[in-house]
């Protein structure tokens, strides 16, 4: 073996078995010259290979970045397969809401999706025939890795900007749907057993992302105004956190807007124990104030991901996502990504290009805001009447989450409901643990005033003879 190759091989090694993490920066030429007792040019070779390997980044100026940690194919007993897998789903949550969302059940409290009444079908419909007419070499092609230029163009200049994001084409990646981008960016900044801080209730989704990277989720308490600033300093103090994942405006499951105080002692404690925030903004459009998420809060050097999809407010079936980030987290990103799908589908990303460019966005937008408003107020009221425990006082969004009388199984009162025509999400799958067993999440955003109004006093008679 040659030298460099050995010197390489060895750092390798060292980078693999976590001595520096992504985004670290590896010791000078003059410091690993000593370390190995080589010349500084068999060290320069030596990175070089490390580069043509994928696993840092250098250029002449500098030593080099930590870009990528590849991992290594492991060998499998064939009689595993099928049986004791390293991962296993702790929860068929997502699988089961994407039945639900086929479901023919009246009154489908359970489904996060937009109202398909919504849909601007007509202007999707001339998009499309657009397309099909004078675009149609384009539409059935492939398309770059990172999204199509002219299509970040658009997320830029119609849709990021109206959240305070001022992001270069160059800094987006459009990826098929916000939870891609969330998996791509945990499998960057985290490896199996390392810590990850959610606000607890999260995400359904983001919880099972972050098992299925091996993470631990210190999950930190919140209140109406968003995560609890003491608890989340502690966990940060205690623990080698790598990520803060965070819901900033109609949070999921419970529709809390994070007050600007929060946002800015998140930021704080983000900068001050340099851990990277990743923010989910998939609601954020539904805020009529135009608040500033944490991205566009933070000061140029602050660690702060930035997620985003069209699935809430055009339509889910799209999938079409984004993450905003540095410009060589997103060229990571990419790599990922090119192993994964490829590419997000052309014919989607230009059927949104279409409807961002065609001026009624604003219009759609503010009727979106509307409407949402009014169910979450009317079925609030309802919640409130009825005597139950809502969390929080949301104002918008699509969720309400409410904790059921003590004696009521959230998982026994679902199957009893949906014999009887009524769906909604149990708790627990938003939380570690059995902390959220006496909870539910009821989704109003796809009914309407009559059907929010029926299904509630219909769910209201089950919670009366239901006996667990």
């Amino acid at each position: 073996m040659m030298q460099f190759q050995r010197v390489a091989d060895e750092i390798r090694r060292a980078i693999e078995q976590g001595r520096w993490h992504v985004g670290e920066a590896l010791p000078s030429e003059r410091k690993t010259a000593e370390e190995f007792g080589v010349s500084r040019s068999t060290v320069r070779r030596a990175w070089e290979e490390l580069q043509s390997l994928g696993y840092v980044h250098w250029t002449a100026a500098s030593a080099p970045i930590v870009v990528n940690i590849p991992l290594r194919p492991v060998p499998i007993n064939p009689s595993l397969i099928g049986k004791d897998l390293p991962y296993r789903p702790s929860s068929t949550f997502l699988s089961d809401l994407m039945s639900a969302a086929s479901s023919s059940a009246r009154y489908n409290f359970e489904i996060g999706m937009p109202d398909p009444d919504l849909l601007p079908i007509h202007e999707l419909q001339e998009i499309v025939r657009d397309l099909l007419s004078q675009h149609v070499r384009e539409v059935f092609s492939y398309s770059p890795t990172q999204g199509i230029a002219r299509v970040r163009q658009a997320l830029s200049e119609e849709y990021l900007s109206r959240r305070g994001v001022a992001a270069d084409p160059d800094n987006i990646l459009i990826t098929s749907g916000s939870l891609q981008g969330l998996d791509y960016v945990t499998s960057l900044l985290s490896r199996a057993g390392d810590y990850i801080v959610t606000e607890s209730p999260t995400f359904a989704g983001a919880l099972q992302i972050f098992a299925s990277h091996g993470a631990q989720v210190l999950a930190v308490p919140m209140d109406e105004e968003g995560i609890r600033v003491e608890p989340l300093a502690q966990a940060l103090a205690q623990h080698p956190v790598r990520m803060i994942y965070v819901q900033t405006f109609f949070h999921n499951p419970t529709s809390t807007v994070m007050s600007l105080a929060r946002r800015q002692a998140v930021l704080a404690l983000s900068q001050k124990y340099q851990v990277p925030i990743v923010e989910d903004d998939a609601y954020g459009f539904l805020a009529t104030a135009n608040p500033q998420p944490l991205y566009a809060l933070a000061p140029g050097d602050a660690p702060v991901i930035y997620l985003n999809t069209l699935s809430k407010l055009l339509a889910p079936g799209l999938r079409v996502g984004m993450v905003v980030a540095p410009r060589d987290i997103i060229q990571y990103l990419s790599q990922r990504k090119q192993l994964g799908d490829l590419h997000t589908g052309t014919v989607t990303q230009l059927l949104v290009e279409g409807w961002l460019r065609s001026g009624n966005v604003t219009q759609h937008i503010a009727r979106a805001q509307t409407i949402y408003a009014s169910r979450m107020r009317i079925a609030s009221e309802l919640i409130r009447r009825r005597g139950l425990f809502l969390f929080g006082h949301p104002t918008g969004g699509f969720y309400l989450f409410v904790q059921l009388p003590k004696h009521i199984n959230a998982y026994a009162l679902h199957d009893y409901a949906a014999q009887r025509d009524v769906l909604f999400a149990p708790g627990e799958a938003f939380g570690i643990g059995d902390r959220y067993r006496g909870w539910i999440r009821l989704c109003v955003s796809a009914l309407g005033t009559t059907a929010i109004q029926n299904g509630m006093a219909r769910f209201f008679r089950m919670l009366d003879t239901f006996s667990p």
